[in-house]
C-alpha cells in the first residue's frame, strides 16, 4: 500500500486488476468521448497503456474503498520535486460524493512526506468546466495555455501547479 485516505487505500495496479480498472475507465463515458473519442476501451488497450506509463516512470495506483474491498478509482503520477499528476478517475458510480476530494488530500499529504516540492496537472479545457473549478479550489494555480497529446487526439489544456 503507498498511502490511505479516509475510507480508501491507493496501491500499485496487478495484473488481476486489469478487468477493474477498465471497468472504471468505461464508466467514464463523457470522459472517454471528450479525451479519446472513444465509447470504451479494452483489456488490450489498457495493457499498453499501463505498460507506456510504467516505462515512463508513473505509478499506476488503484482506489479501493477498505470497507467493500471495491476497487473504485485510478490514480497515476510520476513522483519527483515536482511530481506530475496525470489521472485521478473514480467510478462513475462513485462520484459527486467528495471521494476525489479525499483522495486527493491524502495524495498530497503523501507527496509532502516525501518532499515534493509541487504538483503539477495538465487540465483539458473543453471537457468539463467542474474539473478545472476542482484543482483551482484546490488552489492549484494556471502557469500555461498547451495543446496535449491525450493517445493521438490534440486537447486544448492549461499546465497548473500547487506549490507545497
Amino acid at each position: 500500500m503507498l498511502f490511505e485516505a479516509k475510507g480508501f487505500y491507493i496501491d500499485l495496479i496487478e495484473n488481476n486488476d486489469l478487468v477493474k480498472i477498465v471497468e472504471v475507465y468505461n464508466s467514464n463515458k463523457h470522459f472517454l468521448a471528450g479525451h479519446m473519442d472513444k465509447e470504451k476501451i479494452t483489456n488490450e488497450w489498457m495493457i499498453k497503456e499501463l505498460q507506456s506509463m510504467k516505462e515512463a516512470g508513473f505509478y499506476s495506483c488503484k482506489i479501493v474503498e477498505k470497507c467493500s474491498e471495491k476497487l473504485i478509482g485510478v490514480l497515476e503520477f510520476k513522483q519527483d520535486i515536482e511530481t506530475y499528476l496525470s489521472l485521478i478517475m473514480i467510478h462513475n458510480n462513485y462520484k459527486s460524493k467528495g471521494i476525489g476530494k479525499t483522495i486527493f488530500d491524502a495524495f498530497e499529504e503523501y507527496l509532502v512526506l516525501s518532499n515534493c516540492k509541487c504538483i503539477r496537472i495538465d487540465v483539458v479545457t473543453n471537457y468539463d468546466s467542474s474539473v478545472l473549478e476542482f484543482w483551482t479550489k484546490n488552489k492549484f494555480l494556471k502557469i500555461n495555455d498547451i495543446e496535449l497529446n491525450w493517445t493521438g487526439k490534440l486537447l486544448p489544456a492549461v499546465i497548473m501547479k500547487k506549490y507545497l
